[in-house]
């Protein structure tokens, strides 16, 4: 995937939503009782909204690099989860129909004196 296909979110969002993520990690920390990662994320809190309030154009820079990020994120994560529900699925799936002898695709070898296609219930014109 290209990076230019991608449409960005408004400065505005991005900016208001990490203040919000910052504020939560705030009252987190607080809640916690280690006040020197609330001073941090209290400090973060403030930048973000300040600055999306009266210049959200500053904050262009992030938002690409945090797209950026998720596309790359994306790129590794999403074969990881298709491989895990393949191998945690079908694989499974397959051992179980191998042990119960089912052949639902008839690709076991029959002797020379049987035909090997399926047998047909009406003729061809």
């Amino acid at each position: 995937m290209n990076f230019d296909d991608v449409t960005l979110p408004f400065n505005r969002k991005f900016g208001f939503f990490f203040s919000v993520i910052f504020l939560a990690a705030c009252v987190y920390f607080y809640i916690a009782d280690v006040f020197s990662a609330v001073y941090v994320f209290a400090f973060l809190s403030a930048c973000f909204f300040f600055m999306t309030t009266f210049k959200s154009d500053a904050l262009l820079p992030l938002n690409k690099a945090w797209m950026r990020f998720g596309l790359l994120l994306g790129m590794i994560v999403s074969p990881i989860v298709l491989g895990l529900i393949f191998f945690g699925l079908f694989t499974p799936l397959a051992f179980f129909m191998r042990i119960s002898g089912r052949d639902e695709l008839r690709l076991k070898f029959k002797p020379l004196d049987q035909p090997h296609g399926a047998k047909r219930t009406s003729r061809l014109l």
